[in-house]
């Protein structure tokens, strides 16, 4: 396997004094006063995982770099477990790349906010680190998310026999178990954690920590580890990883299709998490597979009818095939989290694994995972990116359907993942709607509608543009769809002073909005000029047609550098208004007042 190497940094301080420094896409880490104060933390190493574990041994799966400036903005937090709709604080930027926040993740996972189970997600890694509910703690303030501790029973750390006794650290792992706990906490955070620490990063080991979350209550298995398959593997599935009431997510492997299917996650029945690469484009999420998400054919499980990869047994020969879904796993565009006092990106398919726990979670379907086979319409098709060269390319290059590195797609939204028949509240995006604009005539409108908690466009939804009434009420006038950013232009032609807002209904996964009242209260005249004799006849009609009534006018006379005004008049009713001029002498007739708006002819000379 590639070597998930860590690249030693600077302290926090050292980025956040950077941030004033260096020019960004978007807005930089920094603390606030109301930022919770860093913990004083106990010195832990960290070290890359293995690149190839050792003959029945696993190797976790995180990857990680320092986090640029860019993660979150002064004053900016993603979401609380439940906020009012629309009160989520849009992010300052519309494109965006990398250390993605909990309230990212809530947009791209299209999570409701009103999902707040409180079941047990376990975690096996090997190793302790004495940090770990310090720093959980400090990612979850940070971020305004509800509080899990130890003392409340919202978080448990345990041996891998059950007892408060921990093994020693593992430097190897103090990055995976930072990822994995901070991304259960971002996805679910109202959801319970028990982390079960392996003694040795032996298969037995780990099958027994595995074990033991399940006999200790955990109905969600987050598994961010895996090794080569071998002849024991049936048997480490059938006696540690079997329990029906239970939904078991482990991560694809981080080398491509060349690390071949690791276990757990090529058991029939563990989800196997493949990855993806994120970016955050002109307010859109963009989806395309990593080139680093595991993926193959198991050598030790076969397919058994009834079963949920049966359409998929020429793949493999018959053979099960690897991965089920995927999520979020390039560390270049991973999730922020928080690890030996300062900001890190993280990834691998260790970061997607916790992520795919959490969501199932919060469909509330531990018995029967694989049921995301049926729910293809709920997931998002990820079409783009390879992960090297095979036969059948499925297996390794992203397309319509099935593929290797993404399998049936990303999660748009926790009912993609729920048991058969079950009905899981859906995301509904909190819009805002602009209008700006009201110039011209016709007038031109600009309106913009957008997703209040990423400031994404929302695209091609109907929306409505309606005029104000004389006795304040909004008539609908027309109708029509925003573009491909959330865009639309509408004019109208009125002939009076008015106002006008957009409506937009909603749709099944979308809030309605009413954009702000846009008052039109004046207009500009056309003016024409004839000259009969020693008058100066003005002319005057509203841009609609018709006379323009009683609209205030002055001559003015050009002295020098200046123009001064030498006679006031209003139009009549056809519009006009006459005035005397002077041969040889230079004019100019200025317009406008109350209504119509005030504007000067070209100079003319009286003859």
């Amino acid at each position: 396997m590639k070597s998930c190497s860590l690249v030693k940094v600077a302290l926090l301080s050292t980025i956040l004094t950077t941030v004033g420094l260096l020019a960004v896409p978007h807005a930089a880490v920094a603390v606030s006063s109301s930022d919770p104060a860093a913990p004083a933390l106990i010195p832990v190493a960290a070290a890359p995982c293995p690149t190839t574990p050792a003959p029945g041994q696993v190797t976790c799966l995180a990857r990680s770099r320092p986090a640029s400036v860019g993660a979150v903005a002064p004053g900016a937090r993603p979401r609380t477990s439940a906020p009012a709709s629309g009160t989520a604080t849009p992010l300052v930027a519309r494109n965006q790349s990398d250390s993605y926040t909990p309230s990212d993740l809530a947009s791209l996972y299209r999570i409701p906010a009103d999902l707040t189970p409180t079941d047990t997600i376990g975690i096996v890694d090997v190793g302790s680190d004495p940090n770990t509910e310090a720093q959980m703690t400090y990612f979850r303030r940070f971020f305004r998310l509800p509080a899990c501790t130890s003392a409340s029973g919202c978080f448990r750390e345990v041996a891998q026999d059950g007892s408060r006794n921990l093994p020693a650290s593992n430097a190897e792992w103090t990055t995976e178990i930072a990822i994995d706990v901070q991304a259960v906490s971002g996805i679910c955070p109202t959801c319970h954690i028990l982390l079960v620490d392996a003694a040795t990063a032996n298969t037995v080991d780990m099958a027994k920590a595995a074990l033991t979350a399940t006999r200790l209550g955990a109905t969600y298995l987050s598994l961010s580890y895996g090794s080569p398959e071998s002849s024991s593997t049936p048997w480490l599935r059938n006696t540690y990883y079997s329990n029906p009431a239970v939904t078991y997510v482990a991560a694809a492997g981080d080398s491509g299709y060349g690390g071949g299917a690791l276990f757990p996650a090529s058991a029939t029945n563990v989800v196997a998490a493949g990855g993806t690469s994120v970016k955050l484009v002109n307010g859109a999420w963009q989806q395309t597979a990593w080139s680093g998400s595991g993926s193959g054919c198991s050598e030790q499980h076969s397919i058994s009818a009834p079963q949920a990869q049966e359409s998929l047994s020429g793949v493999c020969g018959g053979k099960r095939a690897v991965s089920d879904v995927s999520a979020l796993a390039d560390p270049d565009t991973g999730m922020l989290f928080w690890r030996g006092g300062q900001w890190w990106n993280g990834g691998g398919t260790s970061l997607a694994a916790p992520i795919l726990a959490g969501l199932y979670a919060l469909a509330g379907n531990h018995t029967s995972p694989m049921s995301v086979y049926n729910a293809t319409s709920k997931l998002v098709d990820v079409t783009r990116g390879s992960t090297g060269s095979c036969t059948p390319a499925s297996l390794c290059s992203a397309g319509p359907g099935w593929d290797g590195p993404t399998g049936l797609g990303t999660p748009a939204g926790p009912e993609a993942l729920a048991a058969d028949g079950t009905v899981v509240p859906t995301y509904s995006t909190a819009t805002a709607g602009t209008l700006t604009g009201g110039s011209g005539y016709p007038v031109k409108l600009s309106y913009h509608l957008a997703d209040r908690v990423t400031g994404a466009g929302v695209r091609w939804a109907p929306i409505v543009l309606q005029r104000r009434r004389a006795d304040g009420t909004y008539a609908s006038i027309r109708s029509g769809r925003t573009d491909g950013r959330g865009n639309a232009v509408l004019t109208d032609a009125p002939t009076s002073a008015t106002a006008y807002r957009v409506v937009f209904g909603g749709t099944v996964s979308t809030d309605a909005s009413t954009s702000n009242a846009l008052s039109v209260t004046r207009f500009r005249p056309v003016v024409s000029l004839r000259q009969e004799g020693s008058t100066l006849r003005a002319t005057l009609r509203a841009p609609w047609g018709g006379p323009a009534r009683s609209v205030p006018v002055q001559l003015q006379q050009h002295r020098g550098r200046w123009w001064v005004s030498v006679r006031s008049a209003r139009t009549n009713g056809e519009g006009v208004a006459s005035l005397s001029v002077r041969k040889g002498l230079t004019y100019r007739l200025r317009y406008g007042g109350g209504r119509w708006q005030s504007g000067n002819t070209a100079p003319v000379r009286g003859r």
